[in-house]
């Protein structure tokens, strides 16, 4: 086993389909320190160590080292190839009349081998190899996915850290503006009722605050479930910063012919293209060729024999087994176009998503926020100088809080599109011919294949 998880990480650090989710998960991370939660004093995790603890225990990864020897066992078998049989007759023995005893027994010593036609050995073998890609093809896509699953459940952790500092920022806000008020109140420039208002809204703060630091220890033990422990770590590292790059539309469905998903319909393919070959060498007949020794007169003479025997070719017994497997073979090829298909208009789908997504982003870090960040601090003022009421204030300050909550939102959904694309092909996004995006994600446009070329 201890063999199996080396191997197993070599290939997650080599293999195309792994590698590229293990890159781009890292890439948008800031600040990420390669530490361990029992090495580091404040027992903060980092994707790495999420990725590779994952890989070495997620129950649905654990199976797969007795699914290979089985694979390696069956193309062990379809090797084997036919023993000889060795045969004994006895004859004119212990009978009536001139036949009593054996004195006039015939002794016969035969040995036989069935010699196999048609190449069925060989097919077997091939056979054998094509199940154990596709296994290999299915291990490699539940391992992606399984991967796949870990960085979401991380960015989501990222998200619900971010949601907290969001809310403690609110939480600040407000009790700056209560303790205002608070003093305007006792110096009869407002209403009591203001104090009352503006206290209510730092304790539905207080009570979001309580909620989502009960959602983090969820989140905490879902990401923990995908390496089947606990969940001993305080936080995650990294943040949910703003993309600079975006793959494009070309990039993304050029990506198709590596999507795993595709892959292993290719190895269903070849699957039953070798299982058809099989069928097929069946209809060969195989012969039988023996030789022996008969003794006669009790022993006293001997002569050699010789036998030959083969199937009488009337009729190709296993046609229907093969147009069986060539059925299959054609309904794997289809199987391949309709997923083709349907892997193209899901990419470009998840691809429009994100680069909206992205704007909005963009539209709310570079234009909205400043707005309602000026909208606060000139509300406040006014307030001061009695120009507005505390109804006016609380407005300022949700339109704040709420852009700033949209953000985190649309950053997480830009991080989560990515990732599905990532997975859907079993490539980075950020390691294929990317576009440097303008300015602005506003200005961002999906390219068309002409463009692109």
């Amino acid at each position: 086993m201890k063999r199996y998880l080396e191997s197993t990480l070599l290939a997650c650090k080599g293999g195309l389909v792994i590698a590229s989710v293990c890159t781009l998960a890292l890439l948008p991370m800031k600040g990420v320190a390669d530490v361990t939660p029992e090495s580091a004093s404040d027992k903060t995790i980092t994707l790495p160590w999420v990725l590779e603890k994952t890989l070495l225990s997620n129950p649905q990864l654990q199976s797969f080292p007795y699914e290979l020897r089985v694979s390696e066992a069956l193309t062990l078998q379809a090797g084997i190839t036919p023993n000889p049989k060795l045969s004994v007759e006895l004859e004119n023995l212990l009978g009536t009349g001139d036949k009593q005893g054996v004195e006039n027994a015939e002794i016969s010593l035969g040995l036989s081998q069935l010699i196999e036609l048609g190449d069925k050995r060989q097919r077997r073998i091939d056979f054998a190899h094509a199940s154990k890609r596709q296994s290999l093809a299915e291990y490699e896509l539940l391992r992606l996915e399984v991967l796949s699953q870990a960085t979401q459940s991380y960015y989501q952790l990222l998200r619900l850290q971010a949601l907290l500092e969001w809310n403690q920022h609110g939480i600040q806000i407000e009790q700056k503006a209560l303790k205002a008020i608070d003093l305007r109140a006792k110096a009869g420039a407002v209403a009591k009722a203001d104090v009352t208002k503006m206290a209510l809204r730092l304790m539905r703060a207080r009570s979001v605050q309580q909620q989502l630091e009960g959602d983090i220890l969820v989140a905490k033990q879902r990401l923990a479930a995908n390496w089947a422990g606990e969940a001993h770590f305080d936080r995650a590292e990294g943040e949910l910063a703003s993309l600079t790059e975006l793959p494009s539309a070309a990039d993304v469905l050029n990506a198709i012919e590596t999507a795993p998903q595709y892959l292993q319909l290719l190895s269903v393919e070849r699957l039953m293209y070798a299982k058809r070959r099989v069928e097929e060498s069946k209809a060969q007949y195989d012969i039988t060729l023996g030789m022996g020794i008969r003794s006669y007169d009790g022993f006293d003479d001997a002569a050699l024999m010789f036998n030959f025997s083969m199937p009488i070719p009337l009729s190709n017994p296993n046609q229907g087994n093969i147009l069986a497997a060539k059925a299959n073979e054609s309904l794997a090829m289809e199987q391949q176009k309709l997923v083709r298909g349907q892997l193209k208009l899901t990419l470009l789908e998840i691809h429009q998503s994100m680069v909206n997504s992205a704007r909005q982003a963009s539209l709310l870090q570079k234009q909205l926020q400043p707005l309602a960040q000026q909208l606060l601090k000139e509300t406040e003022f006014a307030y001061q100088t009695g120009q507005t009421n505390v109804l006016q204030l609380a407005d300022a300050q949700s339109e704040l809080l709420n852009i700033k909550r949209e953000l985190i939102e649309a950053k997480t959904a830009v991080y989560l599109q990515k990732l599905e694309l990532e997975r859907i092909t079993g490539q980075s996004m950020s390691a294929v011919h990317q576009r440097q995006l303008s300015h602005s994600f506003l200005n961002t446009e999906p390219m068309t294949a002409q463009e692109n070329n």
